[in-house]
């Protein structure tokens, strides 16, 4: 019991520092993008039925977007055109970060949806709700469990990314 105590309070802040992480400072003199102001290339994150839309400013157009259910590669996009710029690499890696972690969620979204639908299925072919289809309901039921962390984890990870891509254009 003591080494379990002692453990938990050797990790508990180590936990806890790891999640306060916050972005390097910019250097002084930092080159940025003056071709265009913040106003009006900076992203912004706007939510869609199907994901979650990088749009330019908040009236421009969609630039990519984090599905939900079948996520393609958004990296290229928020690491913007010009790799030399201040944050590039890091937008580039948190956009890596956020669609592999899309990708894992939704993998155990579509389980989940596909696992649910067999137990519907199969729940109104025999006119009954059997042991079988209370496991497979159970088992859809822990996918969709397992996916929300991952979502969640995958919507932090594109906001980390485009704070970086915007930091090219602050003055």
């Amino acid at each position: 019991m003591r080494l379990a105590v002692l453990l938990f309070g050797w990790a508990l802040p180590t936990a806890l520092a790891a999640q306060t992480v916050t972005p390097a400072a910019v250097p002084a003199g930092a080159p940025n993008d003056s071709a265009c102001s913040y106003h009006s290339c900076a992203f912004t994150i706007a939510p869609r039925w199907n994901g979650l839309a990088v749009k330019q400013s908040t009236v421009g157009p969609t630039v990519a977007n984090l599905h939900f259910f079948w996520p393609v590669d958004i990296t290229a996009a928020l690491r913007g055109a010009d790799t030399s710029a201040v944050g590039a690499d890091s937008a580039a890696a948190h956009a890596w970060r956020a669609v592999n972690l899309r990708r894992a969620g939704a993998g155990f979204t579509d389980l989940g949806a596909v696992v649910a639908t067999v137990t519907i299925l199969r729940a109104l072919a025999h006119g009954r709700f059997a042991e079988r289809d209370q496991i497979l309901a159970g088992a859809a039921i822990g996918a969709f469990a397992v996916s929300v962390p991952l979502q969640f984890a995958a919507d932090g990870e594109l906001s980390r990314a485009v704070w970086w891509h915007n930091l090219r254009f602050g003055r």
